[in-house]
């Protein structure tokens, strides 16, 4: 196996593992036996487990920002059926893992936000260009007159942390209840009469 595909398989396993498990709770030895890697190879690949995290940090957003400009960025669809697209997608791969596994990035989040302060920094970032997607959508939108005359960046963050809350319910109930419910508030709150500012 080449030096680059090798470790396309030590991130690609280690981070099924991580996603399934936490960070924390998976251990080198286990990512490489899972990968097929012999022992003591992780360092030639990695100078550490936190360079490691930064890097299934970026698989994460890799996979993670390709699904949401898929479904954002598809200019043949109305902004707000896009984003309805996208939380649509994510309700049918949610229901594929039982409703168990979550948001990837939600959940190293919640991990490690307050345990290690670089991988902190790179997810507060990730976090960010994902808000930035639903914010270029929601201009869109507020452009076309689909949406009311409303802050699209307070509500690009609003509608992430509604999602990911959602998600962390949708979790510890097992059910996805709470992911749909978020589903039908926001398709009401996008079409709501807006007040306007005195």
């Amino acid at each position: 196996m080449a030096q680059s595909s090798t470790r396309e398989e030590i991130i690609r396993k280690g981070a099924n593992l991580i996603h399934a498990q936490g960070f924390n709770a998976t251990g080198i030895q286990q990512i490489l036996h899972a990968a097929g890697i012999p022992k003591g190879s992780f360092y030639f690949y990695f100078k550490s487990k936190e360079d490691f995290g930064i890097t299934v940090i970026d698989y994460f957003n890799a996979a993670t920002g390709e699904i949401f400009r898929r479904h954002l960025n598809d200019k043949t669809i109305p902004p707000l059926r896009r984003l309805d697209a996208l939380f649509e997608y994510f309700e049918a791969a949610f229901a594929k893992t039982g409703n168990a596994l979550g948001c990837p990035i939600g959940n190293l989040s919640l991990e490690l936000a307050d345990t290690n302060e670089r991988l902190r920094a790179h997810l507060e970032a990730v976090i960010k260009e994902l808000i930035a997607e639903i914010e270029s959508c929601l201009r869109e939108a507020k452009n076309d007159k689909s949406i009311p005359d409303l802050d699209t960046a307070d509500t690009a963050r609003f509608i992430f942390h509604a999602f990911e809350g959602a998600i962390l319910h949708m979790k510890v109930a097992k059910d996805i209840e709470p992911y749909r419910a978020f589903r039908r508030y926001l398709a009401g709150y996008l079409k709501r009469k807006v007040v306007p500012h005195a």
